[in-house]
């Protein structure tokens, strides 16, 4: 059993549908529906999480990314993959850490290695034809 501070605890991570928007038509969006799972699960420090996001565009979008919300802080972008399995990790973020992968147009897994209290957020994904900047 993993311990911090001499006591075992629990991580509990939430995901969230998370709508977006493809801007790959002419005029307007088009909503489409992203679906995550699990939705919420507890977790002992030291296990493994994986978040599983498929999104049901039938135009393959091109991107998909994963975001963090930490309880009380703003939305903080964690890492994106592409069609052509390029992985892009935002400063702070690393793969040892946050895998991520796509086997597929519309699936995506991120697996939260070694979780400790510190991951315990609301864990959202999306997807786009296009790309953001993951500088610092």
């Amino acid at each position: 059993t993993a311990v911090e501070n001499g006591w075992p605890f629990l991580a509990t991570v939430h995901t969230s549908p998370f709508h977006f928007f493809s801007l790959t038509h002419a005029g307007a969006g088009v909503g489409k529906l992203i679906t995550q799972w699990p939705e919420e699960t507890l977790k002992r420090a030291g296990e493994t999480l994986d978040i599983s996001c498929y999104q049901n565009d039938s135009h393959q979008l091109a991107y998909m990314f994963w975001y963090q919300q930490p309880p009380g802080s703003g939305l903080k972008l964690v890492a994106s993959t592409s069609l052509w399995l390029q992985k892009s990790y935002a400063e702070g973020y690393s793969e040892a850490k946050f895998e991520i992968s796509r086997d597929n147009t519309e699936l995506s897994v991120m697996t939260i290695k070694n979780v400790t209290r510190k991951d315990a957020a609301t864990y959202f994904c999306a997807a786009s034809d296009h790309t953001v900047s993951l500088g610092g």
